[in-house]
């Protein structure tokens, strides 16, 4: 057979070849449907592989196919790998290599699909840029970041969920999902920030809930706000602590250093000033500004008062009928403060209670009054006799009280302009008297009885109470001690005769001491006999006589006035 360079020449530029030239380039060639004999093969078949199942053995498969291994996780991995193996882990389908000293993940990335990352499981603390927004972006694992030009917030951010292009929201436990929203620091945390161009300048601020577009731009150093509305809270300096502001435009112009403060309506637009503990509900037109007293409804959580700038009314037909349980009546000032009062239907039988004195006259008409323009309770035992009580005035504004037995007056109380006289018909009449005792009672200004100034100047060896209150309104006790056997060294033990004594408010002393023939009240004679009061103990001590035989006192008496340990103030 002749070569192919021969068979060529049968075809050079100007030859007309035969018939016999075309159909011996034609036989030098196999045709598609022709089956090559194998004799015609120059191939080793002994080398081929084998088909076992419709699959080739791994003993006739080249060295490197059998070298991938399969294992669960990374942590299953052989201790020592094997070069010119690859690994797969199962449960994230990532290949690694042995380099001879540790594994490395050589899996190839599908850098063009974000959909082929989130399929097979990968994450990454990088940027990711997806028609030019970024997502992600922080060092961070626990910060999440989308918005074109969006910090990377790094180090300086932990916990901090960001949304929103040009976003600066630095601190911990932040949230913002707006554009050009929470412009805060490091040290900013807990602050929630929806709407677009919200708390501009949040600089050092913490826990503060702003909804609303373009709300609280100046919220720098403030704390605890929240902020409803768009435009609402725009203050004039910030250090603005705990208000609620709700309304369009609510609360701007509020001062810096405002806190505590309810503000509900659109358009609330205060001079700039400080407010604190303050209540504001009003709705006004755009432009206007109202100040806090010009509000529909105000007050002040300090000092405790509402004020309603209108006509306030409560509709009829949905109040409850009045029974009995209702026993106070609403009233008011002429400035418009209300208060309550108790209800009265006509004179109470209590009689009238204090600042609230009845007045105008009161006209008593009747067959049984003894004078012009009299005022009188009669029962008639008779036909000619009666006994009650009569308020008369004479004509010469002098009331007169009588009281009536029979026809006869039996005793008179006249009140004049400067004193009070009392008289009787009766010669036995006796003055004011009581039937029982009310020393126990008295007040400053009360009038005595003999029973009560008698018990003030008495004297007893038992504890009792003289009826009076020292300085710091404790009661005052007395009692009156006597002894008739002195100790030889002149000292006497008195804190187990008067036990919890606290303070001694007076003291009187009466000794009967022949030998010196003396009998002296006080504690001195003549300036050579001394006696010294404590709360403990009692001491007598002659001038120059530091041996004396004190036993020689015949008698001594010691009354005091004091106030007790276990007692309470009385007010």
């Amino acid at each position: 057979m002749k070569t192919k360079q021969d068979l060529k020449k049968y075809f050079e530029n100007g030859d007309i070849p035969k018939q016999e030239e075309f159909w011996e380039w034609q036989e030098s060639y196999w045709h598609k449907d022709e089956k090559i004999p194998a004799e015609k093969l120059e191939y080793d078949f002994s080398k081929k592989a084998d088909l076992i199942s419709g699959k080739v053995p791994a003993s006739q498969l080249p060295s490197y196919v059998d070298d991938v291994l399969e294992f669960a996780s990374i942590s299953n991995l052989l201790q020592l790998g094997e070069s010119g193996k690859i690994y797969i882990t199962t449960d994230t389908n990532k290949l690694y290599r042995w380099t001879g000293t540790r594994y490395i993940d050589i899996t190839q990335g599908d850098v063009g699909s974000l959909q082929a990352v989130t399929d097979r499981g990968n994450e990454t603390t990088k940027n990711i840029k997806v028609q030019g927004i970024n997502y992600g972006g922080s060092s961070q694992l626990d910060n999440i970041i989308i918005g074109e030009e969006a910090d990377d917030l790094s180090s300086q951010a932990t916990y901090t969920i960001s949304i929103g292009n040009k976003s600066k929201t630095l601190g911990n436990d932040n949230i913002t999902i707006g554009h050009q929203s929470g412009n805060t620091d490091q040290s900013s945390q807990g602050n929630t920030i929806i709407g677009n161009f919200s708390l501009g300048e949040g600089l050092y601020s913490n826990e503060n809930t702003i909804v609303g577009y373009s709300s609280f731009s100046n919220g720098k150093n403030s704390q605890g706000n929240t902020i409803m509305g768009a435009y609402s809270g725009n203050s004039g300096g910030g250090d603005n602590t705990m208000n609620i502001i709700l309304g369009y435009k609510g609360g701007t112009g509020l001062g810096a250093k405002s806190g505590n403060n309810i503000i509900i309506g659109n358009n609330s637009h205060f001079e700039t000033s400080t407010l604190e503990n303050k209540l504001y509900i009003h709705n006004e037109s755009p432009g206007i500004r109202t100040t806090l007293s010009g509000a529909l409804i105000s007050g002040d959580f300090a000092d405790r008062f509402v004020n309603i700038n209108g006509v306030f009314s409560i509709t009829p037909g949905q109040m409850q009928s009045a029974d009995s349980s209702y026993t106070k009546n609403v009233v008011a000032k002429p400035d418009g403060t209300f208060g309550w009062e108790d209800k009265t239907d006509g004179i109470p039988l209590s009689g009238t209670v204090d600042n609230r004195p009845l007045t105008g006259s009161i006209q008593y008409k009747g067959s049984d009054t003894t004078g012009y323009n009299s005022f009188g309770f009669y029962s008639k035992l008779s036909n000619n006799e009666k006994s009650g009580f009569d308020i008369q005035d004479d004509g010469t504004l002098t009331p007169l009280i009588y009281w009536i037995g029979g026809d006869n007056v039996v005793s008179t109380l006249s009140v004049y302009h400067n004193d009070v006289s009392i008289g009787s018909t009766n010669p036995t009449f006796s003055g004011l008297r009581g039937a029982s005792y009310y020393g126990d009672y008295y007040v400053d200004g009360s009038y005595i009885q003999k029973k009560y100034a008698d018990k003030q100047h008495s004297y007893t060896t038992k504890e009792e109470k003289t009826g009076g209150l020292w300085i710091n309104n404790k009661p005052v006790y007395k009692k009156t001690l006597f002894f008739d056997q002195i100790p030889r060294n002149g000292e006497i033990w008195i804190d187990k005769l008067i036990e919890d004594m606290e303070v001694i408010v007076s003291n009187q002393m009466f000794t009967e001491w022949y030998a010196l023939d003396a009998a002296f009240a006080g504690n001195q004679w003549r300036s050579k006999a001394f006696i010294t009061l404590e709360k403990t103990h009692v001491q007598f001590e002659i001038i120059g006589a530091p041996d004396n035989d004190y036993s020689a006192i015949d008698s001594f008496t010691l009354t005091l006035e004091y106030t007790k340990k276990g007692d309470n103030p009385v007010f």
